[in-house]
């Protein structure tokens, strides 16, 4: 069984050069907060956009952070679920996949300018260095299983690889499936359906 990470999270990256810059995104954080308009109990908006390579603007929520993030140049939005995550991993990862995806819906449905993310990759970051060294070993431990829950998320094979080779860079898996096999309301209800049996 897959050790459930202290901390999870799941990156959507943008298909094109981000139309927006940070300073746009503030607002629309703000926003979510005043309307509840994302999942959690949305608590302030902080901006690291000075950081190289770093989180951008946060969304800092009790449980979870929503970030439009910058890490190693690419830019998106990331989800990172820190607390109450289910104690089974696919289970979990299915939770964090699915508030990751509606957020980036949320920022694309409101963003001023075109904003477009690609669905058909995901960056799953393991932020739990003790459970998850970044090593090729731990990867090959979880590479099936890990392929399999994403299989079952998209209903479409998934091919996996490392994102860094660098063991001083957090553990972080990248998944592709082919753009074709993308559609979101079928992933949304399959991962909502889930949900709701755990």
């Amino acid at each position: 069984m897959t050790i459930v990470p202290k901390r999870l999270g799941v990156k959507f990256s943008l298909k094109q050069s981000p139309p927006l810059q940070p300073a746009d995104i503030v607002p629309i954080f703000q926003r979510w907060i005043q309307e509840h308009r994302v999942e959690g109990m949305l608590i302030d908006v902080i901006d690291y956009k000075h950081v190289p390579d770093g989180p951008g603007i946060v969304l800092i929520a009790d449980e979870a952070d929503y970030a439009y993030d910058f890490g190693y140049g690419e830019v998106g939005l990331h989800y990172v679920r820190k607390r109450d995550l289910p104690a089974d991993f696919a289970a979990a990862l299915k939770l964090v996949f699915h508030c990751a995806m509606l957020g980036a819906q949320a920022l694309q449905a409101e963003a001023p300018d075109d904003l477009v993310f690609d669905y058909s990759a995901v960056k799953i970051n393991f932020l739990d260095r003790m459970n998850y060294p970044n090593e090729p070993e731990v990867f090959d431990e979880i590479r099936e299983g890990l392929t399999a829950i994403l299989s079952d998320i998209y209903g479409a094979p998934a091919g996996l690889s490392r994102v860094h080779d660098d063991r001083r860079r957090l553990f972080s898996v990248r998944a592709e499936v082919a753009a074709e096999t993308i559609d979101l309301e079928d992933i949304g209800a399959r991962l909502q359906e889930s949900r709701q049996r755990v």
